[in-house]
């Protein structure tokens, strides 16, 4: 009875590590019949609208990935940033992460603060960009990031009200000051811009008298005082001849009520605007970049509108690489961000849109008229807040009287210069 009892116990410890082996490769026999539950952490920005069609997405992701679980975080821009620093010193920002432009440098200057993500390639299609959409994303040769899509600065005009003066829409600087000598007369102004688009406007003009960019390839500032006290110049000019209002002054309700006749607005805004100026009874129209006769230089600024990327710490590369593929690439995530983020850069995600007819309209033609013209990939830095501020600062102290126009330029010189050191 006891040699029984012993043989039978030897065959059931043979049986248990026979099955202990079979179920070595997954780890332990309880993963057999049933996935490792991995989790990852997705973070972003943006409106309500974008948390829930992003919300979506990440849902439908999770079922076709059920051994995947997304924590999700997400604000609105205010405070994002701020965030974003503190985590990333820590080493606990999210595995993937939405990122503007300027942050790839910013937190992977020498290409190691973000993950290589050409260690995905196997899950990652990266030949559904061009190279030059990839260069966007690269730090010291190392592909940190992906871009969602394209954006620049476009000229949008109310055509209606060019049309009650007889006016053509504007080509050049000079039929701008031309146009408003002929609104003026009723208090309408050809064109409305924020600090944004006047140092972008201001950059253009003194770029194209010049031949100089603002910012060289060393991200150093490349304007002399001279040149500031040309911008400077040029925006108080348009102040003072009716083309624009005074930054201080202006505000999104002009476009709507037809007191100005056309703004500057990013590619992914075309549609809002649009929406501004046919409220205001009008025909909105796309319009060229003022360019002067014998330009020295004519290339107009552009970035990628927002970016993705994965954390250099992450401890599950494949999974967060899943998850970026599935955002810039499916047909679902395409389908729901529509152009909320532009034209998108993936030729995947951007042929789902061509064939359900969703590039229609102004926001389509404004991304084919920045792919049309001369453009140029903006220094991380051409947005620094630090240096439009500075500009902004010095033109209404000289439109106010509060600074001369040589003390003023000293003064954002001063401020440019130290900002890009």
């Amino acid at each position: 009875m006891r040699k029984k009892l012993l043989a039978l116990m030897l065959c059931v410890s043979m049986v248990v590590a026979t099955l202990a082996g079979c179920g070595s490769s997954d780890g332990n026999i309880a993963l057999s019949m049933e996935e490792e539950q991995i989790e990852i952490t997705f973070s972003w920005w943006g409106s309500d609208e974008r948390h829930e069609y992003t919300i979506a997405a990440v849902k439908k992701f999770e079922e076709e990935h059920p051994n995947i679980k997304v924590n999700m975080e997400y604000s609105e821009f205010t405070g994002f940033q701020l965030k974003t620093d503190v985590k990333m010193r820590a080493n606990k920002e999210a595995d993937v992460l939405q990122l503007n432009y300027a942050w790839v440098d910013r937190y992977s200057s020498d290409g190691k603060g973000l993950y290589n993500l050409k260690n995905v390639s196997d899950i990652l299609n990266l030949n559904n960009y061009t190279e030059t959409q990839l260069s966007y994303g690269e730090s010291n040769n190392i592909l940190n990031a992906l871009p969602i899509a394209l954006n620049g600065k476009v000229l949008l005009y109310n055509k209606s009200v060019f049309d009650s003066y007889g006016l053509d829409i504007p080509k050049t600087w000079d039929d701008l000051f031309e146009a408003a000598e002929v609104m003026s007369k009723d208090g309408v102004y050809p064109l409305d811009l924020d600090a944004s688009a006047i140092w972008f406007l201001a950059v253009a003009y003194v770029e194209q008298s010049t031949g100089k960019a603002v910012i060289d390839g060393n991200n150093k500032f490349n304007f002399s005082l001279e040149d500031v006290k040309n911008m400077i110049s040029f925006y108080t000019e348009l102040v003072d001849k009716g083309v624009v209002m005074e930054v201080s002054e202006r505000n999104d309700s002009y476009i709507k009520d037809g007191t100005c006749a056309g703004t500057m607005q990013w590619i992914t805004s075309v549609n809002k605007y649009t929406g501004f100026i046919e409220e205001a009874g009008g025909e909105a129209v796309l319009g060229d970049v003022p360019v002067m006769n014998g330009a020295a230089r004519t290339g107009w600024y552009v970035k990628p509108a927002t970016m993705y990327a994965i954390s250099a710490s992450t401890e599950h590369p494949k999974e967060a690489a899943m998850l970026l593929e599935y955002l810039v690439s499916s047909k679902e995530m395409a389908e729901l961000q529509g152009l909320d983020k532009g034209i998108p850069s993936n030729a995947a995600a951007k042929q789902v849109l061509e064939s359900e007819g969703m590039l229609e309209g102004l926001q389509g033609e404004a991304s084919e008229i920045v792919d049309a013209t001369d453009t140029i990939l903006m220094s991380p830095y051409f947005e620094d807040s630090a240096l439009q501020n500075a500009l902004k600062s010095a033109v209404i102290d000289v439109l106010y009287g509060k600074s001369d126009l040589d003390s003023a330029a000293q003064t954002a010189y001063d401020a440019m210069v130290k900002d890009l050191k």
